[in-house]
């Protein structure tokens, strides 16, 4: 009984803490809003960055990320624009485990070549 209702408290604070970032509408799974990055979502991009360069192999100039949307699953998917060159971006696909695993976040997938106006949109797990 007691670990049920530890469940149940947990999974409370977990919506309640997404509540906080302005996705009140959000349902578990589906693709949240474009917004601006935050230093949350820019300490992530520093955490995945040696992963992206040695997976991409793409030489860069920056990595600041400009925009981000979440998708909301046992964890966080950020699907982040970050800005490498001028007027060269990257998307960024990076998964945030919960916080009780105690594990870092990992970059899932890239993609290339995108420019500061593309729409972030949803794109699979690279499994190479």
């Amino acid at each position: 009984m007691a670990t049920s209702h530890i469940a149940l408290l947990f999974l409370v604070s977990v919506i309640a803490e997404h509540r906080t970032y302005g996705e009140k509408n959000q349902l578990p799974g589906s693709l949240g809003p474009e917004l601006p990055a935050t230093e949350h979502v820019q300490d992530l991009c520093d955490e995945v960055k040696h992963q992206f360069l040695e997976q991409s192999n793409v030489k860069v100039e920056f990595f600041e990320a400009s925009r981000y949307r979440k998708q909301i699953v046992s964890g966080t998917n950020y699907f982040v624009k970050v800005r490498i060159a001028w007027g060269q971006y990257v998307h960024l696909r990076i998964y945030e485990p919960l916080p009780i695993t105690k594990n870092k976040p990992r970059l899932d997938a890239f993609l290339l070549e995108k420019r500061r106006n593309d729409p972030i949109n949803y794109f699979p797990v690279n499994r190479n």
